[in-house]
């Protein structure tokens, strides 16, 4: 069975919503399940974190997949879900590059 790696972030605009933390993760370990895959470990980014917070937990995550090389499935609803700056894109491009 493959492992998998969950991240979940809401903004306070889907908080809203109604929109929740809890409901997203759901959503991603009904698609972990559904697909067979194993999840290891799980990354939530509160929707009251500032942006240096939210860094430190996305740094956390690809620290995280990058010492666990056995790990190819990052699970989020949507790609913007991941973060919301630019700069972390080119670091995550790099991990999903490495595992292919």
């Amino acid at each position: 069975m493959e492992q998998a790696v969950l991240w979940t972030r809401v903004s306070t605009r889907e908080q809203e919503q109604g929109y929740s933390l809890d409901a997203q993760m759901r959503l991603l370990r009904d698609y972990a399940n559904k697909n067979n895959l194993k999840i290891v470990k799980e990354f939530t980014v509160p929707e009251s974190a500032s942006g240096r917070q939210e860094r430190k937990k996305f740094q956390e995550m690809l620290i995280y997949l990058n010492e666990h090389k056995n790990i190819k499935n990052l699970i989020c609803e949507k790609v913007d879900r991941l973060t919301r700056s630019i700069k972390d894109l080119p670091k995550l491009d790099d991990w999903l590059n490495g595992r292919q």
